[in-house]
């Protein structure tokens, strides 16, 4: 278990994204598109903001270019890469990363955000193979976002988490919904708010996993299918 990042969260976040590194170059160069949308209901107008993709990876060196397709200014932020701007309707920003590791980023407009998280691996690693997930974790909703995770068999898997409410403490992957049953060496996590937490583990076992709250008295649970 690692913790990679303290960042800000406000409102529901859009981190829920898969990545496959293979074993092919990695870009030198991604593009992110940033939208906002407003809707209007009985109770007033909601806004909501979306990165997409919402998970990208690049080589060591490389650059992330964010456009903001929408006609209100979005705050970017990332604490760990060392920027905080904000972006102008149908502007973009650009920013290289110099060193490995997983960043998170948030965009905010209003009192809405999203996250997303970039990840930055050296020439060296990019034969390795690792499925990558990010998992959003909510008290007030008794959910784990996304609800069911499909992941391939003795191919290294990496999750990122973090919350967007409450407090998650042993957290664990387990045969079994009461989480008795730990599997493939993963050992119980606390999950938080602002905090990006990152499981690694090789499944090296098909069938139907469960990522589980119930050690400590929560009833949310996700399903991993190992295929």
């Amino acid at each position: 278990m690692k913790i990679l990042a303290r960042f800000s969260l406000v409102g529901l976040l859009t981190l829920i994204g898969v990545l496959g590194v293979s074993q092919q170059q990695l870009p030198s160069e991604v593009t992110v598109s940033i939208t906002v949308s407003m809707s209007g209901g009985y109770y007033g107008s909601s806004t909501s903001v979306s990165f997409s993709p919402n998970a990208v990876t690049v080589a060591q060196g490389g650059k992330v270019n964010w456009v903001n397709q929408s006609n209100n200014s979005v705050g970017l932020a990332s604490p760990p890469a060392g920027f905080q701007t904000t972006i102008a309707p149908q502007r973009n920003f650009e920013f290289i990363f110099k060193s490995v590791g997983a960043y998170p980023v948030t965009a905010a407009a209003g009192s809405a955000s999203a996250a997303m998280t970039v990840t930055v691996l050296a020439q060296a690693q990019q034969a390795e193979e690792v499925q990558e997930f990010s998992l959003i974790h909510s008290l007030q909703n008794l959910k784990i976002y996304p609800a069911t995770l499909t992941v391939k068999k003795s191919v290294k898997v990496r999750l990122f988490n973090t919350a967007i409410d409450g407090s998650h403490p042993t957290v664990i992957i387990s045969k079994d919904e009461a989480g008795q049953q730990a599997v493939f060496g993963v050992k119980a996590v606390d999950v938080e708010v602002g905090i990006l937490t990152v499981i690694e583990f090789t499944p090296d076992t098909a069938g139907e996993f469960f990522i589980t709250h119930k050690l400590h008295g929560h009833n949310i649970v996700a399903k991993l299918v190992v295929k």
